[in-house]
């Protein structure tokens, strides 16, 4: 009965797909950045710690803006801010070019794209949370990610690709093009004005606190779980390019590929086991996977090794990371979904920003070995945090769903 019920209600709606496509071309951006840009750094005279600054003032600007952002998504409107950190990511993309051969106009110009990051991601994933089926909440969370996923497997080798066959610039002419095709698809993302349900049921209810408008309580579990994620995730994605450099390993691009490709086959999956059978059966191998990952990445020696880490790592990340993201929807209430949003995405922030900046600082001590094994400590907190923190709200919330289905019945 269930199964039937999952069926008729409808996912690849027209405003699903927009959003889809709208957050497929941002984050293709975004991943050929991440990956120029410390690259780019280097290039300019840096050193591996202004490539992890590079990281973390962005992380940094998109902190201090998402209370903002969250408030004005609850408060105002998604497509506002959707619309937002459209034009902001377009236009600070294209203006990387004039960084020339100033390491300090390229961290300025990065910190302020950290705005449009924050406004882009938090407007993006309380819509989704908007229009998915509550029955099939894993499930389109996890199908929303392969835009993430499927950007990952296309941003960064394609931005090698430039760097080596073309010049930087041409990196940062083609994502300002690609930023500017996603605020196109914002525009067509209508349906609060559509939906004066929606309205009422997002209309916040009396003055906020500075602590409400902040964080969304609920979302706390699931933040403090994806936090630790995310020192690794941070690390990963600013050093393993540099990491490679360091070891003489070439065509290190395939490592995005394989773990985006091993992204996309889980989150095909994961989701509905989720929906089905509960979190648990997705998060718990996710992380054991993540931890994985990060040991073969430090003792890696060759293209090989690499790239079945790179394999882990997309297994890992493509089964908890939605997972979790789903739990914090189901638990937050519908009119606080951008200070949700706005609170995972903070952690997911701060997480990366830590593991950049710090990391960074460490290898130049220690190399990177010791940076992937540290990587693989913070996924054994983040189990450590789920099995003590958020696996209790999730059984607590259980419970009252049973409570209220029996009420009902």
């Amino acid at each position: 009965m269930q199964t039937q019920t999952i069926r008729q209600e409808k996912l690849w709606t027209a405003h699903f797909m927009l959003i889809f496509i709208y957050s497929l071309f941002t984050s293709i951006a975004n991943g050929m950045l991440m990956t120029g840009l410390p690259l780019y750094a280097i290039h300019l005279g840096g050193d591996n710690s202004v490539a992890g600054m590079l990281w973390g003032l962005f992380m940094l600007f998109a902190i201090l803006f998402r209370p903002f952002f969250g408030k004005l998504i609850d408060e105002k409107s998604r497509r506002l801010v959707l619309i937002i950190g459209g034009v902001i990511s377009a236009f600070i993309s294209l203006s990387y070019v004039l960084a020339f051969s100033s390491l300090g106009i390229l961290l300025l110009l990065r910190s302020l794209h950290g705005i449009g990051f924050s406004a882009t991601t938090n407007a993006s994933g309380t819509i989704v949370s908007d229009i998915v089926p509550k029955s099939r909440l894993a499930e389109g969370v996890g199908y929303f990610g392969l835009s993430n996923t499927i950007a990952t497997a296309i941003g960064p080798a394609f931005c090698l690709y430039l760097i080596h066959q073309y010049s930087y610039n041409l990196v940062f002419i083609v994502t300002s093009f690609i930023g500017f095709i996603a605020l196109g698809c914002s525009f067509f993302i209508r349906y609060e004005k559509k939906s004066a349900e929606h309205i009422n049921r997002t209309k916040p209810k009396g003055k906020r606190s500075l602590a409400d408008l902040m964080v969304e309580k609920t979302a706390l579990p699931s933040a403090l779980v994806t936090t630790f994620v995310f020192v690794a995730v941070g690390s990963a994605i600013s050093f393993i390019p540099i990491y490679a450099q360091s070891l003489e390993i070439e065509d290190i691009g395939l490592y995005f590929t394989v773990s985006s490709i091993a992204l996309l086959i889980t989150r095909l999956f994961a989701g509905k086991i989720a929906d089905n059978y509960g979190p648990a059966f997705v998060i718990i191998p996710g992380l054991i996977l993540l931890v994985l990952s990060f040991v073969l990445l430090a003792y890696a020696t060759s293209l090989t090794g690499m790239l079945i880490s790179g394999v882990l790592y997309g297994l890992g990340l493509g089964s908890s990371d939605p997972t979790i993201n789903a739990v914090m929807i189901r638990v937050c209430p519908v009119d606080r979904r951008g200070a949700g949003n706005s609170t995972l995405f903070l952690a997911k922030d701060i997480g990366g920003g830590i593991g950049a900046v710090a990391l960074g600082f460490v290898s130049l001590h220690t190399g990177f070995r010791f940076v992937f094994l540290i990587c693989s400590l913070s996924i054994v907190l983040s189990f450590i945090a789920y099995q003590f923190v958020l696996r209790k709200q999730i059984n607590s919330i259980r419970k009252l769903e049973e409570a209220a289905n029996k009420i009902a019945l």
